[in-house]
């Protein structure tokens, strides 16, 4: 998609969004795949190891292939993750040069656990646009806190031979950002010169981007809901779409349990699914802020965020400079 394609579709979705529009003259811009929702990991803030097993498993490639033919005809970028760790699964790398080749922007969220140099040199071969770290802590301490299963220097030492290997190709994707989420309590006591000690470990390697986010309550499955005056209706829904491992396609990434299923796409196409019966009584039921009795958007924080022109902030800036990590 050109630039210019996807500021037009930004400002389709602006109109639709602040007109309240429910049925949605444009596809879906964003897409999150899910390859698998097996993890590595037992994260403090994660409910993945709440995950039952029934819902655990891997994306066939063949069904991978049908979104993607379906997406590249309308999605700007595909996030190649959702639940799970993607780089467990076996065909990860076929999947993202086949979204590349298709002429969408792929990104890869990992927490880098099981990031050998193979699958490194494998990822950078495969045209992935971005990958952002998932890392959390800046000594092994606080990093083995709050990822439990990982180990601090093994991670670590996993991201930086990356970044070597990037820096020794002389190539300029994926782009890579290290991503923490932030813990005020924890952080403010690390010492600084702990923090500053890791921060320098990077220094004179493509490390494109360093964020720290505000920490969510995954709609309630993790931590309470703040209360706050602020209401917008959840921009996922004009959007984004979200297909799990076996197909079932969700309207927004906080639904983890995916209490809220639009369909799948093993029976429909994504279009159909977009603006069917159930995606379009959601949307409904958003801007009339009627949202009790919805399990994961009555419980969300997200739609109590701070707001610039009505739009929530963390999001508006994202989306005009095209950052969409």
């Amino acid at each position: 998609m050109t630039s210019a394609r996807y500021y037009r579709r930004l400002i389709d979705i602006f109109i639709s969004y602040k007109k309240k529009r429910t049925l949605l003259p444009y596809p879906p811009l964003r897409l999150w795949v899910e390859p698998t929702s097996h993890c590595t990991l037992r994260c403090v803030m994660c409910p993945n190891k709440e995950l039952a097993e029934e819902d655990k498993g891997f994306m066939d490639l063949g069904l991978f292939q049908k979104v993607i033919d379906e997406a590249a005809g309308f999605a700007h970028d595909v996030h190649l993750y959702h639940r799970g760790e993607a780089l467990l699964h076996p065909q990860f790398f076929e999947m993202a040069r086949y979204a590349h080749q298709a002429g969408l922007k792929t990104e890869l969220h990992t927490n880098a656990t099981v990031l050998d140099e193979e699958k490194a040199r494998a990822l950078i071969a495969s045209g992935l646009d971005d990958i952002s770290f998932s890392f959390d802590g800046y000594d092994k301490e606080s990093y083995e806190s709050i990822r439990i299963n990982g180990s601090f220097e093994k991670t670590v030492g996993n991201i930086l031979r990356f970044l070597e290997i990037k820096k020794e190709l002389k190539s300029k994707t994926p782009v890579a950002i290290l991503e923490l989420i932030d813990f005020p309590d924890l952080y403010s006591r690390i010492d600084p010169a702990a923090k500053k000690a890791f921060l320098d470990r990077f220094k004179g390697l493509p490390l494109d981007r360093l964020i720290v986010k505000e920490m969510h309550n995954w709609a309630g499955e993790v931590g309470g809901l703040k209360t706050s005056r602020h209401f917008s209706p959840c921009t996922f829904l004009w959007q984004a779409l979200i297909v799990l491992w076996d197909g079932t396609v969700l309207p927004c990434t906080q639904d983890f349990f995916g209490y809220y299923k639009l369909g799948n796409v093993r029976d429909a196409a994504l279009v159909q699914i977009w603006n069917n019966e159930r995606a379009v009584r959601l949307r409904e039921k958003m801007v009339g802020r009627d949202i009790r009795d919805l399990e994961t958007c009555s419980k969300c924080d997200r739609v109590r965020r701070k707001q610039f022109f009505g739009v929530p902030r963390e999001y508006l800036w994202k989306f005009l400079f095209n950052k969409m990590s």
